[in-house]
């Protein structure tokens, strides 16, 4: 596939990351894995991704704190943020949609429940495809 769309995928649980970046990978995608929000700020020096998925509960650099430092950088603002996590607080969701994350995920979650937020944000590229069941 030309022009992959790139994922990066935020966790500082690495089962997480591992079981995401096998499913995105499949259905397409370029996928890099990091384990917490600095790695994102650093990488996206480099290379601007298409999407972020990201836990809201991590070490160094949390969710919320990268979501404000993404909107505030130029070349990453409009990158869309799916947040997952499994302690999702009002608060911090609100604050969350305040700042411009698309979507949430609580986790767990099936696999296939990315899917329908994928299919939102990259609509053209994935309408006709479905992957091999992987799971989480």
């Amino acid at each position: 596939m030309e022009n992959k769309k790139m994922i990066f995928v935020v966790d500082d649980d690495q089962t997480i990351r591992y079981s995401l970046q096998r499913y995105l990978t499949k259905l397409g995608f370029e996928v890099k894995t990091l384990a917490n929000g600095f790695e994102v700020l650093l990488l996206s020096m480099y290379i601007v991704p298409d999407l972020v998925i990201s836990d809201i509960r991590m070490p160094k650099l949390d969710g919320v704190t990268l979501l404000k430092a993404l909107k505030n950088n130029e070349s990453t603002r409009e990158v869309p943020v799916i947040f997952m996590s499994a302690y999702p607080r009002d608060e911090i969701l609100e604050e969350a949609k305040t700042l411009g994350a698309r979507y949430f995920l609580i986790k767990p979650f099936p696999l296939e429940y990315l899917d329908d937020l994928l299919r939102r944000a990259f609509p053209q590229m994935l309408a006709h495809q479905k992957p091999e069941a992987v799971t989480a």
